[in-house]
């Protein structure tokens, strides 16, 4: 045998094929080996060509043996080299075959990336030799596979190639099957209209073929299209049609599949004992036939119904049998299923732990396998185990977009409405309403186009809950009645518990506490009766929170009941509610140091949801706003009361400028040690001591008082409370209004200045809008309203009456750090007066406001290396051709850099792309332009593009931005911002959200802003002044008061002239003699 020749191979070969078809499998599979061994050994001696035609063949009989006896791993091998041997023999029509072959295996063992590569292989052997039919069935296999992985839209695809083919060779049995396989996809995708179409013109052509067993098949499907479309009584006509028709030709894999249709329109039609009875008539045949995945996708189904029904014991007990079954058969896809189903029950029973155990199992098959639904399923469930049970709201918002990325991208409409519906969750439990509008929204449109009733109701639910937090009670309570009309139509108990719990807020919102309570009271019997022990939890926390003030004694018991419950469940945003509603009931009580100890719990749990949002600064300052404000703002009273105002104290700066000295702190590379617990609290006098001749007035507004601290560098040394009602009728005011209503209207014409005196620096603009050269000649008018001016000097005298008068005697330094709250913010402190012929307050004491102590020690920390000591960045008057030029704001800029000896940005050259080159750099940085404190844009000079300089850029091209500002290190000593209304923004509990604080916030030790528009005539001389004495050595803070001192003994006797700029941060000082 050492030189084996060809006859002996060709005697071989018939023998072997003997073997294999009279049944001696084994003695064949031994015969090839043996022939392939002595080929390997003598293939130097054969003739190549001759050679692989032989192995060819000889795997080819191999290939089909294996096959034969079940060996799918042999039949793997053997098909993988027979795949290389075709290739290189160029036999395009066994390499097509065999592509679909080891696809086929690929998609059984669940690689599906191979086998896309595989099924496309074939596709494209077939196209290029003409194989029509083969070409239509390998679009049928892979449009399959990927129908089974949820990816519809790729699966519809290629139905849709496979049926415009079998049109094309009158092909009607595969036009048939191609229009069932794309009635089936219409049908997961929701378009339920579509599917109906497409599988009745397959049912037509399976009547014209008279094929009974298709035609089953096709009625079966129109049942299931029926019972999406909840027409029930149809669904249950076609699908008994189908199952008489399967049962007569015996095709019992089919009948199965009817059982369990039948099933699921009996569970939807609230017939619970007839679904379950169908559900197990189906297992039933699935078991005798042998068909175990349908026997696992059985149990699965039962498992579902039972968890619909909030019975998860019976639920558990299933998709466990549906789990052991999987894993004895290995299939991957019904383990992930199985496994995400049982995650999903787990989060049900509040068992958070298992519940992300389970999903991250499920996770980590369906990635291996590619099975995209099941991603999906599992990144939004752990979204919700995230959000519920450790308020991690960061992580919990990325997975579900996670999740929302691939329902998107697969055409899974159900899943994408679940997603805006998780992410609303997340977003609303953040305090960013809007956004959760906006998903709630987008869910409620999918759900009503898709015909989803029960996410429909849940959807109205959702926007209910948002409209309450909006202050909308009218509103909330239609979206919520309307929610609760279709939960009770569609039998999702659940969701109708949540709708009487909405209802009971809003009631309760609106003083109406007999049908608050009746409302909380239905939702908790819901909860019980489904054994929903996270909305028992929340029912008894409403209703211990709504008995705060009608019935200490049954609130307690609430109360006690929902934090019992709680400890089972573990829902974070619950033990905030507890806490609070504890703190609230023992206030009420008296019972102070009971009430202390539940508010520092509070705001503990707070404190570890909050540094769970890293430097999400926008989530952050939501948060604070929604979960934190009114907690640190009762602690700090209740301080107060309990006298103990150094402590309160602390705790009012856990509630101030966070946000802000965290972005300061990660910029400056320092920590903050600003912490909710006791042992921390101390120090504040350290900060004082830093900063000479100065003394810090720190204000607080809470309910009918304002809070005043006096610290020096000796720490607190003075509180005082003061009632501010008692003012308001002094000053001829009502009672009704609180001191931030009157703050925010009372120095509203201050800059409402004609348009000859003053040019319009504001940005309030939409899309930008070219301008007729009359309209850029003309300066922007200006509203002039009609005011006799007594409103604002009355209010300028409450002001010093509340604020200053009460702890003037201790104002001995000649400066005033001043720390505001919210709307204080809004207050010229500066112009400040006892009454009409005293002297102002700045005449007396320079001004600067700092948003917390915390960041003026961050100031203080930063590092000596960090800011600029040379350099400026003077911007004057940016051409935006869309808007009014700034002649004045040119003229200004002009000044400042003959003062400080740069050459301004000024007109075209003051670009975004020459300003962010300059910014992280200088010591100073001026601003004369069109600006928007609210949104926190400047507008610069876009570039212009040569080729057409009438084309409007993007907004980006040109408006800086504080998201521009942020993505810099802002190394300047002083920014000067003299834009309208530069100091305002958007008040919120963290302090003003604006441009300036934008600027502290990239790294600038101190910001100099205006709290409204001045007169052109005006802004020019007090910048003079201003900048006069700052080159001339003296501190920004001694600059300004210099400069205001000036403006008053020059002619500029009305504040609204003088008054508007205010100094926020550090008190620097600058070397020009480095930079001229």
């Amino acid at each position: 045998m050492e030189n084996i020749g060809e006859d002996i191979i060709a005697m071989a070969l018939p023998v072997a094929l003997f073997l294999l078809n009279t049944n001696r499998v084994q003695k064949a599979i031994e015969c090839c080996k043996e022939s392939l061994f002595l080929m390997n050994c003598n293939k130097e001696e054969n003739d190549l060509q001759s050679m692989k035609l032989h192995l060819l063949e000889f795997y080819f009989i191999l290939f089909r043996a294996y096959l034969r006896i079940f060996d799918y791993i042999n039949v793997e091998r053997c098909c993988r080299e027979l795949l290389v041997l075709s290739h290189e023999s160029g036999a395009l029509l066994i390499e097509g075959f065999l592509s679909m072959v080891l696809g086929n295996i690929c998609e059984i063992q669940c690689k599906f990336t191979e086998a896309t590569q595989l099924y496309n292989k074939a596709i494209n052997i077939r196209a290029t030799t003409g194989d029509k039919k083969g070409e239509v069935n390998a679009y049928v296999r892979i449009g399959a596979m990927f129908h089974k992985l949820g990816e519809y839209v790729k699966a519809k695809e290629y139905y849709e190639r496979a049926l415009h083919i079998t049109i094309q060779i009158c092909d009607r049995d595969g036009e048939a099957l191609s229009y069932l396989n794309l009635g089936a996809v219409f049908y997961l995708l929701r378009e339920d209209l579509k599917a109906k179409e497409y599988i009745e013109r397959a049912l037509a052509i399976r009547i014209e073929m008279d094929n009974r067993l298709e035609q089953a098949t096709c009625y079966g499907n129109l049942g299931a299209v029926f019972m999406g479309l909840r027409q029930f009584v149809k669904a249950k006509e076609y699908l008994e049609k189908a199952l008489a028709m399967r049962t007569e030709i015996g095709d019992r894999l089919g009948e199965a599949a009817d059982y369990e249709n039948l099933g699921h329109v009996n569970f939807l039609h609230r017939q619970y004992f007839k679904a379950k009875e169908y559900f197990e008539k189906a297992l039933v045949i699935r078991a005798e036939i042998g068909d175990r995945t349908g026997e696992a996708e059985g149990f699965l189904n039962l498992g579902i119904m039972f968890e619909s029904l909030r019975q998860l014991v019976e639920a558990k007990k299933y998709f466990e049998k549906a789990l052991t079954l999987n894993n004895e058969i290995g299939n991957r896809k019904g383990q992930a299923k199985c496994y995400e189903h049982i995650g999903s029950m787990f989060i049900s029973f509040g068992e958070y732990i298992k519940a992300k155990v389970n999903l991250e199992t499920a996770l980590a098959i369906a990635t291996e396998i590619g099975y995209r639904k099941g991603e999906a399923l599992c990144y939004k469930g752990l979204g919700d185990v995230l959000c519920n049970s450790v308020g991690d709201y960061i992580k919990a918002k990325d997975y579900v977009e996670r999740a929302l990325a691939i329902t998107t991208e697969i055409g899974d409409r159900e899943g994408e409405a679940s997603c805006y519906q998780g992410l609303r969750n997340v977003l609303f439990l953040l305090g960013d309403y809007n956004r959760a509008k906006e998903c709630n929204e987008r869910a409620l449109a999918i759900s009503i186009e898709i015909g989803d009733r029960a996410g429909e109701a849940s959807c109205y639910a959702g926007l209910g809950s948002v409209f309450r937090s909006f202050g909308e009670n009218v509103k909330a309570k239609e979206y919520t009645e309307r929610a609760l009309a279709i939960t009770i139509e569609v039998g999702d108990r659940r969701v109708e518990a949540n709708c009487y719990g909405i209802l009971g807020n809003i009631f309760s919102s609106l003083g109406q506490y007999v049908e608050a309570k009746e409302y909380f009271r239905n939702a908790l019997r819901i909860s019980i009766e489904i054994d929903d022990r996270e909305g028992e939890a929340t029912s008894y926390a409403n209703l211990g929170h709504l008995f705060t003030m009608l019935d200490h004694q049954i609130a307690e018991v609430c109360l006690e009941k929902a934090l019992y419950l709680f400890r089972t469940v573990k829902v974070s945003y619950l033990e905030l509610q507890i806490f609070f509603s504890y703190s609230i009931l023992f206030l009420q009580q008296n019972k102070l140091e009971e009430a202390l100890f539940y508010l520092h719990q509070n705001i503990c749990k707070f404190e570890e949801q909050r540094n769970l949002l890293g430097i999400n600064d926008q989530l952050k300052t939501l948060f604070l706003e929604v979960r934190g404000a009114y907690p640190y703002k009762l602690l700090s009273w209740s301080l107060c009361v309990t006298r103990n105002p150094h402590h309160a104290l602390y705790v009012e700066e856990l509630g101030r400028a966070r946000g802000l000295s965290d972005l300061m702190a990660e910029n400056y590379s320092v920590e903050t040690h600003v912490s909710a617990n006791p042992q921390s609290w101390s120090g504040i006098g350290d900060i004082l001591k830093k900063e000479s001749n100065s003394t810090c007035l720190y204000i607080s507004v809470f309910e009918n008082f304002v809070q005043l601290w006096i610290i020096k560098s000796s720490d607190v040394i003075f509180y005082k409370e003061i009632l501010v009602k008692e003012n308001f009728v002094l000053a001829g005011l009502t009672k009704n209004l609180s001191l931030g209503e009157i703050l925010v209207d009372s120095f509203h014409s201050f800059g409402c200045l004609p348009m000859e005196e003053c040019e319009d620096r504001s940005l309030q603009v939409g899309e930008p809008q070219p301008i007729s050269l009359e309209q850029s000649s003309s300066k922007a008018s200006r509203l002039l309203e009609e005011d006799d001016n007594e409103e604002e000097i009355s209010s300028i005298f409450l002001c010093y009456k509340i604020f200053i008068a009460p702890i003037y005697h201790l104002l001995e330094d000649p400066e005033v750090i001043i720390v505001p709250h919210s709307s204080l913010y809004k207050v010229p402190f500066a112009a400040l007066k006892e009454k009409d012929g005293a002297a102002y307050f700045s005449e007396s004491h320079r001004i600067r406001i700092v948003p917390s102590l915390t960041t003026l020690k961050l100031n203080q920390d930063s590092p000596v290396d960090y800011h600029s000591n040379s350099g400026a960045l003077i911007v004057g008057n940016p051409k935006v051709g869309w808007l009014s030029p700034l002649p004045w704001a040119r003229k200004e800029a002009e000044m400042v850099g003959r003062l400080v000896g740069t050459a301004p940005l000024v007109g075209e050259s003051a670009t975004k792309q020459a300003v962010l080159e300059q910014i992280t750099s200088v010591s100073l940085i001026h601003f004369a332009a069109h600006g928007d404190a609210e949104r926190g844009e400047i507008a610069l000079s876009p570039n212009q593009t040569p080729d057409n300089p009438k084309i409007i850029p993007p907004k980006e091209a040109y408006m800086l931005t504080m998201g521009d500002v942020s993505r810099v290190k802002v190394r300047a000593k002083l920014v000067v911002l003299s834009c309208c209304h530069s100091a305002n923004g958007q008040v919120r509990a963290e302090g003003v959200i604006g441009i300036a604080r934008a600027f502290q916030a990239s790294g600038a030790r101190s910001v100099l802003a205006a709290l409204w528009a001045i007169s052109d005539s005006a802004t020019e001389k007090l910048m003079r002044r201003f900048y006069e004495h700052l080159v001339g050595g003296e501190s920004a803070s001694e600059s300004l008061h210099q400069a205001m001192k000036w403006m008053r003994n020059n002619g500029f006797t009305m504040e609204s002239d003088w008054a508007s700029f205010m100094l926020i941060g550090d008190d620097v000082k600058l070397e020009f003699g480095k930079q001229r």
